[in-house]
């Protein structure tokens, strides 16, 4: 970064304690709400497909997935094939750098995920306070650095599912802190790898290439333009050459999902390149999608600058550091590209908190106002407070209703208990079978090669394109009733595990392996009874219809109740 003033020397440079201390507190509250996530039953479907993709590394077959083969154009786009065995996750995502984390999911399974995840961002923003304290003065790197861990577009992300994105601050700002301390290696080893993260992360790499071009000095420029030609040539190479090797999802399925409204002619499909032309052919289009909705996007742009009190948004660095991504997200359709809880934020987190330090580089005697203190201040706390009441990804249902009208809650106490009850259902499961369950259930038993979303899938194809029916079959009725009032996915989820739970049982295929309030766990007839035994093939239907009708009771009683 381009040097205003001499380092401070080391004798006058404050204690760091608070910045560790709010380092050190971001990190436990991360882990314990991560990890109350999962033993609640609220961590869900991408945090089982991450974990059964890197699991599988171990068994040769890195990124294989059945979960991902879900998600693939012909199950979930055309509707005309079952998930496959030996399906990779690189045609939806090309994430190379995840198999860095083999040795810790097998050390420590499905608990390695969250200490990934909330080690990698707590890192980030201890590299960002380094970053702050080469041109800034001890206390207001200081400040910069507890902004990142109060702000909500940072801490949303932390308490997601697993993701592949929880390296960017990281990256970013080691390849930031390489420019300022004139760096080859700290600069160019994150360099190499932005790319590699995820195959649209190349965009965040050529807004910085774009940045040094046109902010930093002539040495530099020269490594913007490198960076710029990298990027383009890596987003440009694995989108449209190396993914398509595995899946149609890029032209297919994303193309029309984030930007269907340019490639309307192509009826929304296209590569990376259609979708650029295509935008360049629709100057108007492409206007009117990057301002509207005008609201919503007014609040997402307030929300990226609230945590540094919205003053560094008068600086040109941070838009230039986030041009792309900010560009990718304001032209996408699609409620999840303004999202500010949601993983995608963090392309632009390096922009905004990298953007702060160069403004309050050039405007650090500011900072001695008192006003200004007390405004960044209460932008701080309010940052903190509205992630709070947001009760992003259900972190804090033991604390906050996951719906006040029609009310949901289920207490701690409710939460603990489930969570133990269901893991005593899924331990008579072997661990190297073939399982459907729902969705709530996936991240628990992820370590096997074969796993299927239920109820949407019972089967899949093997390696030899053979149909197989899924050993076990796992339904929690009671679990969805609890969520349905306010959430119509669970009510839909109780009706067609029903059917579809019926439907297996009638086949004569599947037998009931338990029944009662935690579940319903079938066992197909291929796969070894309980030497425990089981209940009759009377017993068992019977008490599987009585637990889905319960279940449906329940919901029409709270549906009436929220009607009142």
């Amino acid at each position: 970064m381009k040097p205003t003033r001499t380092p401070f020397p080391l004798q006058r440079r404050e204690p760091q304690r608070s910045v560790l201390m709010a380092a050190g507190l971001f990190l436990l509250i991360g882990l314990l709400l991560q990890g109350w996530r999962l033993w609640s039953l609220n961590a869900t479907y991408d945090q089982g497909l991450f974990l059964q993709e890197i699991w599988n590394g171990h068994l040769g077959k890195p990124f294989e997935s059945t979960l991902a083969s879900e998600l693939s154009t012909p199950v979930l786009v055309n509707r005309e094939a079952l998930p496959t065995l030996g399906y990779y996750h690189l045609g939806q995502h090309f994430t190379p750098l995840l198999m860095l984390w083999l040795p810790l999911v097998l050390l420590l399974g499905v608990w390695s995920l969250p200490l990934i995840q909330v080690g990698l961002l707590t890192a980030g923003g201890l590299v960002l306070h380094q970053l702050a304290k080469e041109d800034l003065e001890p206390r207001l790197a200081n400040w910069i650095a507890i902004s990142y861990f109060c702000a909500g577009i940072v801490i949303g992300p932390t308490l997601e599912n697993f993701h592949d994105l929880c390296a960017i601050p990281l990256l970013s700002f080691s390849l930031l802190l390489g420019i300022r301390r004139r760096n080859p290696w700290l600069y160019g080893v994150p360099a190499l790898l932005l790319p590699l993260v995820r195959e649209d992360v190349g965009l965040l790499s050529f807004s910085f290439g774009l940045w040094m071009l046109v902010r930093q000095r002539q040495a530099w420029r020269w490594a913007g333009l490198g960076l710029c030609l990298y990027s383009a040539l890596m987003v440009v190479t694995i989108t449209n050459h190396v993914m398509p090797l595995f899946g149609s999802e890029v032209s297919v399925r994303f193309m029309d999902e984030r930007f269907g409204q340019f490639l309307a002619a192509q009826n929304g499909r296209g590569s990376t390149l259609d979708a650029l032309k295509a935008m360049v052919s629709q100057p108007l289009l492409l206007l009117q999608e990057l301002v509207q909705p005008i609201g919503p996007t007014f609040k997402f742009l307030i929300t990226l600058w609230l945590p540094l009190a919205f003053l560094p948004a008068a600086g040109v660095d941070g838009w230039l550091l986030m041009a792309g991504p900010l560009f990718v997200a304001l032209s996408s359709q699609g409620g999840n590209a303004l999202a500010v809880n949601l993983r995608f934020v963090l392309y632009l987190v390096p922009g905004v908190f990298a953007g702060g330090i160069l403004w309050w580089a050039q405007h650090p005697a500011l900072f001695h106002e008192r006003w200004l203190k007390r405004l960044w201040r209460t932008a701080l706390v309010l940052s903190v407070l509205f992630t709070i009441t947001g009760n992003p990804h259900r972190s804090l249902s033991a604390l906050i209703p996951d719906s006040v009208q029609p009310w949901v809650y289920i207490s701690p106490w409710r939460q603990l208990q489930r969570g133990a009850e269901t893991r005593e259902l899924l331990r008579t499961i072997p661990q190297d079978a073939s399982v459907a369950a729902e969705t709530h259930l996936v991240p628990l038993l992820a370590e096997r090669r074969v796993l299927l979303r239920f109820p949407e899938n019972s089967a899949y194809t093997d390696e030899q394109q053979q149909e197989r029916p899924a050993e076990w079959i796992v339904s929690q009725p009671g679990f969805n009733a609890d969520y349905a009032p306010a959430f119509r996915r669970n009510g839909a989820w109780v009706r067609r595990s029903q059917e579809k739970t019926q439907a297996l049982l009638a086949s004569g295929n599947y037998r009931v392996h338990r029944c009662n309030q935690r579940g319903i766990v079938l066992r197909h007839l291929s796969a070894a009874a309980d030497p425990k035994g089981e209940p009759s093939a009377e017993a068992g239907a019977s008490c599987v219809g009585q637990q889905f009708e319960k279940a449906r009771a329940q919901m029409q009683r709270e549906g009436d109740a929220s009607k009142r």
